[in-house]
C-alpha cells in the first residue's frame, strides 16, 4: 500500500501497513502541482485503487474522475450524490423534504436576509459554510464553522466566513451530544452499518471527536439515515452526523462523503469498513455486518492532548456556552487504560504513527510556548526602554 502525504512529518509515513510513502504537493495550496504529480505517478506505476482520505483530496478526485478513470479504479459516489453531500445547503434541504429533523436553518441569499436574521433571532447561532473547502485565488482554503451570540457578532462573523465561502448557512445552535450513523452502501444496498456517540471533541467548541463510544443502533436514526442516502443514490462509505438535543430529538447536521477519521472505533467494535469496502469495489464476496459490540471506547490521543491544552487555556474570549472545567478534564485525560478502551493512533499494534503524532504535537507546542515567551520578553524590554527614554 502506498500512502502519499504533503508533510515529511506525517504520522502515516511510519505505519507498518504501508510500503511506500511519497511526499506530494499540497492539494490545498498547490492543486495544479498536486494534479501533475498525481497523474505522473499513476502513469509511471500500477495501482489497483486510488482512495482520497481528506475533504480536499476527495473533492479533487471527483473533479478529475473521468481522466483518473483511464489510469486507475477510483471508488467514488456518483457526482450528483457527492454534490448533495458536499453542499450542506443541499443536504439540509433534502433532509427537510424527507421529513428528517434539522436545526432551524436560514438560507442567506443577500445582505438583507442577514440583517433580518440579525434583528429577529437571538443567539447562539451557528454560521456554517456550505462547503468545508472553497477555492479562492487559485488555491483552496478550509473554512471553519463560527458561532454568534448577538446581532453584532453575527454580522461580523458572517462577513468573515462569507469572505472565504460565499453565503454560508445560519443555524440555530442545538445543545446536546453528537451522534453518528455509518454505512457502506453498494449498488443500492446497505452492506454494513454502525453507530457511535461522541464524548469529547478535539476542540471543545466543536470539531472532530477525540473520544467516542459505540452504541446500540437506534432504529429510527438508522432508518432516517438510510432514507437520506437512498434519496442521494449514495455509493460507498458515508457518515451521517446528528446532534441529539436535550429533548431527545436527533437533528441532522451533515453527511460526510469520505472515510471518516473515527473509523477505527467501528473496526474495534466488529465492523471493518475499509476491508468490506475494498471487497465490494473489487468484486469480492462481502459478508454483511449489521450488528456490532456496544460499549467500546476509542480515543484519539493526539486530539485529546489538544483538547486538554484548550481546556487548560480557557474558552475563547467571546465564548458564551458551557465550557469544560479544568480539573475534571485533566482527571479524565489521565485515564489511559480501560477494559474496553482502544486508540485511533495506536491501533492494531501499529504504535509508531501514534508516537510520531505525539512527538509532532509536543514539538509544535514547544514552538508556540517559545514564541509566546519571546513576545513577552520583547514587550517587557520595549516597555523598559521606553521608560528609560522618558526619564
Amino acid at each position: 500500500m502506498t500512502v502519499a502525504s504533503e508533510s515529511p512529518d506525517a504520522s502515516t509515513r511510519v505505519s507498518r501497513h504501508g510500503t511506500k510513502f511519497p511526499i506530494c504537493p499540497s492539494p490545498l495550496r498547490e492543486p495544479e502541482a498536486f494534479r501533475h504529480w498525481l497523474f505522473r505517478t499513476l502513469s509511471q506505476e500500477h495501482f489497483d485503487l486510488l482512495v482520497g482520505m481528506t475533504d480536499q483530496t476527495v473533492f479533487l478526485l471527483q473533479e478529475w474522475r473521468e481522466q483518473l478513470g483511464q489510469l486507475v479504479d477510483v471508488p467514488l459516489a456518483p457526482r450528483e450524490a457527492f454534490q448533495l453531500a458536499w453542499d450542506n445547503a443541499a443536504t439540509v434541504k433534502l433532509a427537510q423534504e424527507l421529513g428528517i429533523p434539522t436545526p432551524r436553518t436560514f438560507f442567506i441569499q443577500d445582505w438583507g436576509d442577514l440583517e433580518h436574521v440579525a434583528q429577529s433571532q437571538r443567539g447562539p447561532l451557528v454560521i456554517r459554510p456550505r462547503h468545508s473547502i472553497n477555492c479562492k485565488d487559485g488555491m483552496y482554503c478550509q473554512v471553519k464553522v463560527e458561532y454568534a451570540f448577538d446581532a453584532q457578532m453575527l454580522r461580523k462573523k458572517y462577513a468573515l466566513v462569507h469572505y472565504d465561502s460565499p453565503w454560508p448557512l445560519i443555524k440555530e445552535y442545538v445543545p446536546g451530544v453528537g451522534a453518528a450513523c455509518f454505512f457502506l452502501r453498494h449498488q443500492g444496498k446497505i452492506l454494513a452499518r454502525f453507530q457511535h456517540q461522541r464524548i469529547r471533541e478535539t476542540n471543545p467548541t466543536g470539531s472532530g471527536s477525540c473520544l467516542r463510544v459505540s452504541v446500540a443502533p437506534d432504529p429510527a436514526l438508522m432508518e432516517a439515515s438510510e432514507r437520506l442516502l437512498a434519496a442521494m443514490n449514495w455509493e460507498g462509505l458515508a457518515m451521517v452526523e446528528y446532534r441529539v438535543g436535550t429533548d431527545g430529538t436527533a437533528y441532522l447536521i451533515e453527511v460526510n462523503p469520505r472515510p471518516w477519521g473515527s473509523i477505527q472505533l467501528a473496526i474495534e467494535a466488529g465492523v471493518d469498513f475499509p476491508l468490506l469496502w475494498y471487497c465490494a469495489v473489487t468484486g469480492q464476496p462481502v459478508k454483511e455486518v449489521h450488528s456490532h459490540r456496544a460499549g467500546v471506547y476509542c480515543r484519539y490521543l493526539g486530539g485529546d492532548l489538544r483538547n486538554l491544552e484548550s481546556v487548560l487555556h480557557g474558552p475563547p474570549p467571546d465564548w458564551r456556552l458551557p465550557y469544560p472545567k479544568r480539573l475534571p478534564t485533566l482527571l479524565q485525560f489521565l485515564k489511559f487504560w480501560g477494559p474496553n478502551l482502544c486508540y485511533d493512533d495506536f491501533a492494531s499494534g501499529d504504535w509508531r504513527p501514534g508516537f510520531i503524532e505525539i512527538l509532532n504535537y509536543l514539538v509544535t507546542l514547544k514552538r508556540r510556548i517559545d514564541g509566546q515567551l519571546r513576545r513577552k520578553f520583547a514587550s517587557r524590554l520595549y516597555d523598559r526602554l521606553r521608560g528609560a527614554e522618558v526619564k
